[in-house]
């Protein structure tokens, strides 16, 4: 879910909404030049970096430098370490060492390195701060002037026939300055708003237990009266635009004190685009449409391996870049061992996702995320307990008690506080601080409780219930992966202390006590985790009632464990005639239908195996790659032979009862082969089955909603009815409507 401000939640909820913008930005790049690419030459500073300006990779630390009118002492800057072979820089961008002014035009020169030249429409520069006000671009075709007005410089100009360009600072705003280049676009961007978008629409559909992929397709159709987007208008941009082209997609909406809030709606692909004489239409994706190519390197690792070390090996086959995809940190506490069966990358990913009670999605972002989907298991500490007190007992929801204690303030003789007992039998007090406050109120140690979670997950608010006597002060520190997100302190302390903020992806907390009343100890009786979603869908956003489907009965549900161990037996696990090129060292490609280990390649003639030096280059358990080392000085047919062994395979069931009656469900990943991961798994996917009541809605639209996120469904029958979404859909035509299909959470 997108987090947006109060007010524009108020403003949607309004019986007649405020006017509804929609915004698309189309970047025309083309991919062959920003894929061949180089920086030619040098002269460039020794901090420079020449490689990635070329890609998505931003700039965010600037060094400052000795020239006019740049370096700023605001502390956004940073100073540059010395120069040498050991040091380590930021990404700076191109910073060329020759300085604009005094007749000296530093230059960066770049080469296209493919095999025919290249037809770029437009050009986008991103300079920083010190920009050219004058800049040249030499290419095949000649000198093309431009004068600049800020950080940003595009052009929308043809350049045919290319390959290279020379870009060229003539004037500097600051007068005197190197040219720096933090980022390079071979293309232009195009953005559609409202006076050109005639509508649009976007669906995303997901498994929240991963049994098959999500998907997001997204449609828009624009005016095209001037018929700028035909495709026989050689200026038309449509001439230029490539599968798989990103698309930035925006939902703006008025506020009531008549500003526009922008929410993004998503990165997506370009797939598709046609045009007439009166309207253009242009279809896009997620990236998973463009993960087609097949996971080959799956092995069995007696060693075990992490599901997050898996799915970066995965990432890394595919060829998706660590900036691309997030994976939950969760997942390097889950250990298996089989191999990934040779799918398709998006398929291990659904898999992995799958087996670490997670899914795989793409966010607004354009990013791939492998998220843990489950609540977690919550455990909760502190640096100093009294003897009497128990912190274990702070998330269990039980009654407590109160001893009297020689406090100030604080024993009372109402009945409603215990006498403490001569041994060591104490009754559930909560939390209770070894440390006592002084007169002021300050501790010498100040008190803290930490509560960690099994994997990040978000909730809405934390309430703490007190004893008779309350802190004056505490300060709540949150964390992700061990990285602080956010600090603050709290003051209004009641019996029942409610905080509320919106704790997104949290996987601990620690609460400190910084101050109590005088000579007092810390007494917490219990602490309570707010809801996963604070959304609600009320009838007044619905525009029909809503269509409930019962759901079929699951009666069992059976995970599968699938076991491997080593096979004794040497079998000719392949065997294919084939003729080997005279004098050719000549690879070929093997695939195993089972998973196979300790592999040896031969070529056999009449069954007499031959010395042509087959050697297995690389393997996995389903795939090996043979090279021919020695060939004959002849064409020969062969038969080329893998010799090998095959794993045995055994399997177990984990299995549990969820109704009376209905049909049995069994599920079969082969990531899967321990007891406790099966378990996991049962458990997971059984509280999906169990919550059987499935909603269909159409409702006003809200572009916050996401997949996969939970929500408040009103209901006649049901209080806090809460449902996940499944699939999520928004349409647009100068305002907003939308569809949900969601199921009922137990």
């Amino acid at each position: 879910m997108q987090y947006v401000s109060a007010e524009y939640k108020a403003a949607m909820k309004q019986a007649a909404r405020n006017k509804s913008y929609m915004r698309i930005s189309l970047g025309l790049i083309n991919q062959a030049a920003q894929t061949a690419a180089e920086v030619q030459g040098g002269g460039f500073t020794y901090f420079s970096d020449i490689v990635k300006p070329l890609s998505s990779e931003t700039v965010s630390r600037v060094y400052a430098t000795f020239e006019n009118d740049f370096s700023k002492v605001d502390r956004s800057m940073y100073f540059l370490p010395r120069d040498s072979p050991a040091a380590v820089y930021y990404n700076a961008g191109m910073v060329t060492e020759k300085l604009c002014g005094h007749g000296d035009e530093p230059v960066v020169m770049i080469r296209f390195n493919t095999a025919d030249p290249l037809d770029i429409k437009g050009l986008t520069l991103e300079f920083g701060d010190a920009y050219p006000v004058k800049l040249s671009v030499e290419t095949d075709e000649g000198v093309f002037e431009y004068e600049n007005e800020g950080p940003s410089f595009a052009t929308e100009d043809t350049f045919n026939n290319t390959t290279y360009m020379k870009i060229t600072a003539i004037e500097m705003v600051n007068g005197v300055g190197r040219l720096r280049i933090h980022n390079i676009v071979f293309g232009i961007g195009i953005t559609f708003d409202n006076e050109k978008i005639v509508s649009a629409d976007m669906k995303s559909c997901i498994s929240p237990i991963s049994e098959n992929l999500p998907s997001i397709d997204f449609n828009v159709t624009i005016e095209n009266m001037d018929r700028y987007y035909n495709v026989d208008n050689e200026d038309s941009a449509i001439n230029y635009m490539e599968t798989g082209q990103e698309m930035q997609v925006y939902y703006g909406y008025t506020l009531n004190d008549g500003s526009i809030e922008w929410v993004k709606g998503g990165t997506l692909f370009m797939q598709e685009w046609s045009a007439d004489d009166k309207l253009a239409k242009f279809g896009a994706v997620d990236i998973f449409e463009y993960m087609q190519d097949e996971y080959k390197r799956g092995e069995y690792r007696p060693e075990g391996i992490t599901l997050y070390d898996l799915a970066v090996d995965v990432f890394d086959d595919a060829g998706i870049l660590p900036e691309q995809y997030w994976v939950d940190p969760y997942l390097k506490k889950v250990v298996v061992y089989n191999p990934l069966p040779m799918v398709k990358h998006k398929e291990c990913l659904q898999l992995i996702a799958n087996a670490g009670r997670s899914v795989v999605m793409q966010n607004r972002d354009g990013i791939i995320m492998l998220k843990s989907s489950f609540e977690p298991e919550k455990e909760v500490a502190a640096n100093q307990v009294a003897e009497y007190g128990n912190v274990e007992c702070l998330l269990q929801d039980q009654p407590y008690s109160e001893y009297a204690a020689f406090e100030r303030d604080y024993a009372q003789a109402g009945g409603q506080q215990y006498f403490m007992p001569r041994g060591k039998n104490y009754i559930r007090v909560g939390y209770v601080s070894e440390s006592i406050s002084n007169e002021e109120g300050y501790f010498d140690e100040n008190p803290v409780i930490t509560l960690t979670m099994e994997s990040a997950y978000t909730f809405h608010n934390l309430t703490l219930l007190f004893g008779s006597i309350q802190p004056v002060d505490f300060m709540i520190t949150t964390f992700n992966n061990g990285e602080e997100k956010k600090h603050f302190k709290s003051r209004s302390i009641t019996e029942r202390t409610v905080v509320y903020y919106d704790f997104i992806d949290t996987d601990k907390i620690t609460i400190e006590f910084t101050r109590a009343k005088p000579h007092n100890r810390i007494h917490l009786k219990q602490i309570l985790f707010g809801s996963q979603t604070d959304y609600e869908i009320t009838y007044d956003d619905l525009t029909a009632t809503p269509y409930g489907t019962k759901l079929e009965k699951v009666k069992e549900l059976r995970v599968v464990r699938t076991i491997y161990a080593k096979g004794t037996e040497l079998k000719d696990l392949t065997s294919d005639e084939t003729v080997l090129a005279a004098g050719q060292q000549e690879e070929f490609e093997i695939e195993f239908g089972n998973a196979v280990h300790g592999l040896r390649a031969v070529c056999l003639i009449n069954d007499v195996e031959q010395d042509f030096g087959a050697a297995i280059t690389s393997s996995s358990s389903y795939w090996c790659k043979v090279r021919i080392t020695k060939p004959p000085q002849e064409a020969t047919k062969v038969v080329l032979t893998i010799r090998g062994y095959e794993y045995n395979i055994s399997t177990s069931m984990e299995s549990t009862k969820l109704n009376n009656a209905g049909s049995i469900q069994t599920w079969n990943n082969p990531l899967i082969s321990s007891a406790e991961d099966a378990r996991n798994l049962v458990e997971w996917v059984g509280e999906y089955y169990k919550s059987g009541n499935r909603y269909e809605l159409k409702y006003r639209g809200d572009p916050v909603l996401d997949y996969n996120d939970l929500a408040y469904l009103e209901s006649r029958y049901v209080e806090d009815l809460m449902v996940r979404l499944e699939e999520v859909g928004l349409n647009y035509s100068g305002a907003l409507s939308g569809t949900l299909v969601a199921r009922r959470k137990i």
